[in-house]
């Protein structure tokens, strides 16, 4: 058994590759081990022949155009092709999430195909245990993520001057996603200047001269080698600028959590703002406060569902609430069938039927993610023309976006004017925004 447990041990943590080298050295005079990364293929191991590189450039096309499509219905293949230049022969081992390739000098006959099938077996098993450490290290972040916003929450939005303010916001994202380090500057319009953090303001150019930039939206600015560093834009209502940078690339939920927390602080700063340039607006800062208590008790329901539809349907009761709206309408994007279908229909708070027929449509994208459409400017057909009869009630779209992808949409029947605060608007745009970070749990 213990024999068991450490060959086991070995194939789990990388020691299946060693296997292939092994089998591979008696078998064939020079072949190398290769893998696809990007636009080229990493060379991972190599059989009687020595490189000087670690890399063969613009590779992977030639590999990807000869080999047909995996089959889906297994869980490793292995085939072989012709391909042009100095290995004339490759073997590919493919499973679900991976690929790896056998570049040969001379074609392998089918003892040799046969046996590496085995071979393919345990790299498929070593794959397969790596995805699900991954899955659950991802999930384990996210979870702790979702943890630290609900921490948040009960602080971010209380008012306090703006370096306090600053140095708060530091400290929360310093705990939650321990980058390598974290500045914060403000844009004066001329210059940059530090309001918490130890590195120097950067020059004023680039993004931080943009006269558009996405609010709230993280945008990697060096990407190529660490330190790697991705800018937060908190443009309302004092123009800030969060600047982060990381021994490894941020994951795309790190990108997500920074984007949530940044609509948070910009929202909870120009409550801030408000509350204290104008003694008029107090009854509206009080309701703000409302909306903010009634977001923290919504954003803690959404976290606290186990499914997807159970989710989805927390987040229509949620719009239902607080838009206070006659009609909602949950459209959801079905990825068996390909299209987008009606889940739920909310009518006077009341759940009733509609009309559920599917639209076939590839997956809306969308690189500026709008974070919700008015129905009476026509702007939301130009993304998906709805069929559904429903949809003649409604007045404001709030997409689900993940990735520039929609998942989804919530419709409201109320517009901008039966909204007029603002909190809850900017409330409803964050509850959609948080239930896009929630669902990645059950992708």
């Amino acid at each position: 058994m213990k024999n068991l447990y450490e060959q086991m041990n070995f194939i789990l943590s990388g020691g299946a590759l060693r296997f292939l080298v092994e089998f591979l050295t008696p078998k064939v005079s020079a072949a190398l081990i290769v893998t696809p990364k990007e636009a080229d293929l990493e060379i991972v191991d190599a059989v009687g022949t020595t490189t000087k590189d670690l890399f063969l450039k613009d590779w992977a096309s030639k590999l990807i155009s000869v080999f047909p499509e995996r089959a889906k219905g297994k869980k490793f293949e292995v085939n072989s092709a012709p391909i042009e230049g100095e290995w004339p022969w490759a073997v590919a081992l493919r499973g679900k999430r991976w690929s790896f390739f056998v570049l040969l000098r001379e074609e392998p006959d089918e003892d040799l195909l046969t046996e590496l099938s085995p071979l393919a077996g345990l790299i498929a098993l070593w794959q397969e245990f790596h995805y699900i450490e991954d899955t659950e290290e991802r999930l384990s972040r996210m979870a702790y993520m979702i943890l630290a916003t609900k921490s948040t929450l009960a602080s971010i939005f209380e008012p306090m001057p703006l370096e306090y303010y600053a140095s708060f916001l530091l400290d929360v994202l310093n705990e939650s996603l321990f980058p390598r380090s974290l500045s914060i500057y403000k844009d004066d319009g001329v210059a940059l200047s530090l309001l918490e953090g130890e590195d120097q303001p950067p020059e004023r150019k680039g993004i931080y001269a943009q006269t558009l930039i996405p609010p709230a939206t993280p945008v990697v600015t060096k990407s190529d080698s660490p330190p790697y560093a991705v800018v937060l834009p908190i443009i309302e209502p004092y123009h800030l600028f969060c600047v982060t940078k990381w021994d490894k690339m941020p994951k795309d939920e790190t990108l997500g959590f920074l984007e949530l927390v940044g609509n948070l602080a910009s929202r909870a700063l120009t409550i801030n703002k408000l509350k204290t340039e104008s003694t008029s607006e107090k009854d509206k800062i009080s309701y703000g406060q409302f909306t903010i208590l009634a977001l923290s008790e919504a954003l803690n329901a959404l976290k606290s569902r186990t499914s997807r539809l159970d989710l989805l349907a927390m987040a229509v009761d949620i719009f239902t609430e607080m838009a206070k709206v006659g009609d909602c309408l949950l459209v959801a994007w079905d990825k068996k069938l390909q299209g987008y279908v009606p889940l739920e229909y909310r009518k006077g708070c009341i759940k009733t039927s509609c009309d559920s027929s599917l639209l076939p449509s590839d997956r809306v994208s969308s690189k500026t993610e709008t974070q919700v459409f008015d129905l009476s400017m026509r702007e939301f057909s130009e993304f998906l023309n709805c069929p559904w009869q429903e949809m003649a009630a409604m007045k404001l779209v709030f997409p689900i976006w993940d990735s520039g992808c929609m998942d989804g949409f919530i419709a409201v029947s109320s517009d901008y004017s039966s909204l007029k605060n603002g909190d809850k608007l900017s409330a409803l745009v964050i509850v959609a925004q948080f239930t896009s970070f929630a669902l990645r749990n059950f992708a």
